[in-house]
């Protein structure tokens, strides 16, 4: 709502500056009296009238197509600069202060040279365009570019971890923090960059962690436990930017995953499909785990905690180490117990691997032992 009333306040300034600027042209040429003019309008006196509001009326229409042609322009300028590091913008900040004083140094001169109902319309539309362009890159890397100056951008950290504005590294999805495999990964080596975790991210694995299912509950905790490790262990950034203009969090990864010109880690399926239309990196775990993983092949035998029931009678559901479901027949009655199983198939699906396998022993034992 708030976006829409700033867009439509948008194209009424624009607007009302076009009005101004045919409202003066009409005036003008009404007071020098055409020879095209009718005789009517010439000899009643109302020439500079009646084209002054013909102006205004002509500025009206035309004024709206321009603020809206120029809304949707500056909107392609927020879409690069999401994409542009910090520093680049800065650097157009600079330009972008030249070209201005440029722009007055042209208006100057009409002002002398040109009649003021030339020179002001013209020279404040000028000056109020590179003002709302510079404005808007400006709120886009405000945070950034407070920081690179030393100055506090009105964050402050949370929980002891870190977070610093030259973000260079991997994006981290809840998805993957929740999936228990972060940790391993990272001791293994295979993430050498510094991991990003935006606070909205944080905020959803809280939510997790607090949740009323047992499952997502231990599985949000688990997280948290594991973000805590990564802490000392490796070099974990998190990230202030709340993007408050995105409702969806997934949303909100792939414009700051732009944004910052960083590749996703995540596990999400959906998640990845989307970032990778876009044009974004991204690094799967469960890629990572089928690219490692010995070959399961059928006949060989497992032992699984059975945690939940399946789907089809007397069927249970366990998962091992690496979080590949496990589905074994004849374990419905084993929910929290060790089974002996024989694997009899493997298929893979779009969110990893699923195995299906059969009871192979006679008695379960406890979970834990």
């Amino acid at each position: 709502m708030a976006s829409s009333r700033a867009t439509n306040t948008f194209i009424e300034v624009a607007r009302f500056f076009v009005v101004l600027l045919t409202t003066g042209l009409g005036y003008r040429i009404g007071r020098s009296e055409p020879v095209w003019l009718p005789d009517l309008l010439r000899e009643s006196g109302s020439a500079t009238l009646v084209l002054s509001l013909l102006g205004a009326a002509a500025g009206y229409v035309i004024g709206g197509a321009v603020g809206r042609y120029l809304q949707r322009a500056f909107g392609v300028v927020e879409d690069q600069v999401d994409r542009t590091p910090t520093a680049q913008v800065m650097a157009g900040a600079v330009g972008g202060l030249i070209g201005i004083a440029g722009g007055v140094l042209v208006t100057m001169p009409l002002l002398v040279l040109t009649s003021p109902l030339w020179a002001v319309p013209v020279g404040a539309f000028v000056t109020w365009l590179l003002a709302s362009l510079g404005f808007r890159i400006a709120r886009r890397k405000s945070a950034d570019l407070l920081r690179m100056m030393g100055l506090s951008a009105g964050f402050a950290p949370r929980d002891g971890y870190p977070t610093r504005a030259d973000v260079a590294g991997v994006l981290v999805d809840s998805s993957a923090i929740i999936d228990g495999r972060l940790l391993a990964v990272s001791r293994a080596g295979f993430l050498e960059e510094p991991l990003l975790v935006p606070q909205f991210v944080l905020e959803e694995v809280q939510a997790i962690a607090d949740s009323g299912d047992r499952k997502r509950r231990r599985r949000g905790r688990r997280g948290l436990e594991v973000l805590d490790v990564l802490r000392t262990e490796t070099d974990l950034v998190v990230l202030e930017d709340a993007l408050p203009e995105v409702d969806e969090v997934d949303a909100k990864l792939v414009r700051l995953a732009l944004r910052l010109s960083v590749p996703l880690l995540t596990t999400d399926f959906a998640l990845q499909k989307v970032a990778e239309l876009q044009g974004i990196e991204v690094r799967n775990v469960n890629r990572l785990v089928e690219a490692v993983r010995p070959p399961v092949v059928p006949g060989d035998q497992m032992r699984i905690k059975i945690e939940a029931e399946g789907t089809q009678e007397h069927q249970g559901v366990g998962y091992t180490d690496d979080g590949t479901m496990v589905v074994v027949s004849d374990a419905q009655g084993s929910i929290g117990l060790v089974v002996e199983a024989i694997v009899t198939s493997a298929h893979q699906t779009s969110a990893g691997r699923m195995l299906f396998a059969r009871r192979s022993d006679e008695a379960a034992a406890p979970a834990d032992a």
